[in-house]
């Protein structure tokens, strides 16, 4: 429906059905799985095809948590067959993709069982007697293959050779052990050199691949390395309209710019705040967000917020003193790492100087003023928090968990800590 013909008003049941349906186009907690939800990282799902597509290839995908790792890798099924038709038209098969997680300390047996095991098909076997009829029941791989209880490189590599054009995924690959790391490294190796035709898809918060897959130098040639960076403020905008188009309703502009900018580059945060907005709306009976939508819908996202986030930021302000200024500190050190253009969201002390001045409203602020604050923050007493890297007097800090400057702007405007239009000046500079 085209914008001129969404209509303003709701009737109050119209505004209750909009409420329960906008849980379905925002999923602040939930990966997304449906291509018409998802939005952006066209370049980074391209090079997943082409990888594919190419027999010894295999992929790692990393990044920093939240940024849409697993969302991504939940679509790479509909994506290679949506590619697939485009080439071979009705006569293209779809690939057998499985996906599994990867838990806790997995060891390499672990998690190919737990992959192995999602391949299940019916067989039918005739019983005996006059009036015999066919008993079905269902077969795993694991039992079709024999494969053994605790399966080795070699065991993986001879079923995937059965398996042509299979893709297997292991998302939160990070949490696995450094031994299944090192076996996924042999594997890896062992199936570029027999021309395997599967792919192995492993995904992981980190910031290099050396995180990830341990001997990356051996395999260097067998995987495409894809680095999955914060969205940019046209995908963020994406979903945004995806969502209203499946909605029937509208963001206005400064709506729209507000929940980008409070992002941070996270999709959560969109989904997190896009959908509280679009509530506020429908409580006013209409179909257009407005900036004053968003600014109510911080109260509510503070509280849907990962109780973990809520935690590490609770922890990290507290202080038996009235006049602390943990909570302005942190504020400013938010401020700083959102605005200094470093791609691993680095900060120095000097950047937390301005941001500071204007949340205390003082002209003398140095860097005594808070540099124990900081320091505090780098101590497990208040997370940590921040991390800090370098060396004495050439200090550089950033935030452990990237959920957490959206969350701090959030609470410090529902507060009333800050003026709205201050933070969107620096998001501008």
């Amino acid at each position: 429906m085209s914008r001129d013909r969404i209509p303003a008003a709701l009737a109050q049941a119209e505004a209750v059905e909009l409420s329960l349906q906008a849980a379905k186009a925002f999923q602040p907690r939930s990966p997304i799985s449906a291509r018409e939800f998802f939005a952006g990282r066209g370049e980074q799902l391209t090079t997943v095809n082409d990888a594919v597509a190419q027999t010894g290839l295999h992929v790692v995908l990393f990044g920093e948590r939240g940024v849409g790792k697993t969302s991504l890798a939940n679509i790479i099924e509909p994506l290679l067959y949506v590619m697939e038709k485009s080439v071979a038209g009705h006569d293209a098969q779809p690939r057998l993709v499985v996906k599994v997680n990867t838990n806790n300390s997995d060891q390499f047996d672990d998690v190919w069982h737990r992959a192995f095991d999602e391949i299940t098909w019916e067989d039918e076997s005739a019983t005996v007697g006059f009036k015999a009829r066919p008993q079905v029941q269902r077969v795993t791989l694991t039992q079709a293959f024999g494969i053994p209880k605790v399966p080795g490189i070699d065991d993986v590599r001879r079923v995937l050779s059965a398996l042509r054009r299979s893709v297997f995924i292991f998302d939160e690959f990070d949490r696995g052990s450094d031994t299944m790391k090192r076996s996924f490294t042999d594997l890896i190796k062992a199936l570029s050199d027999y021309a395997i035709d599967s792919t192995v898809v492993v995904v992981g918060v980190a910031e290099t691949v050396d995180q990830l897959v341990r001997d990356h130098a051996s395999i260097v040639r067998a995987i495409v390395q894809i680095q999955l960076p914060r969205m940019t403020e046209r995908e963020l905008r994406d979903i945004l309209e995806k969502a209203s188009n499946v909605l029937t309703i509208e963001f206005a502009n400064d709506a729209s710019s507000l929940i980008v900018r409070m992002s941070q580059g996270l999709p959560h945060y969109t989904h997190l705040i896009g959908l509280h907005a679009t509530r506020q709306a429908a409580n006013r009976l209409s179909r257009r967000v407005e900036v004053q939508d968003v600014h109510a819908s911080f109260s509510q996202a503070m509280q849907q917020a990962i109780q973990s986030i809520r935690d590490k930021y609770l922890q990290a302000i507290h202080s038996a003193h009235k006049d602390a200024l943990y909570e302005r500190v942190l504020l400013a050190c938010a401020i700083a790492s959102s605005t200094v253009k470093d791609a691993l969201g680095y900060f120095h002390p000097s950047d937390v100087l301005d941001p500071l001045g204007v949340v205390l409203d003082r002209e003398n602020v140095t860097i005594a003023t808070f540099q124990k604050h900081i320091t505090d923050f780098c101590e497990s007493s208040r997370g940590p928090i921040l991390e800090r890297s370098g060396v004495s007097r050439a200090y550089k800090y950033r935030f452990l968990d990237p959920l957490l400057p959206p969350f701090i702007f959030m609470t410090a405007m529902s507060a009333g800590v800050i003026d709205p239009r201050v933070l969107e000046s620096y998001a501008t500079r």
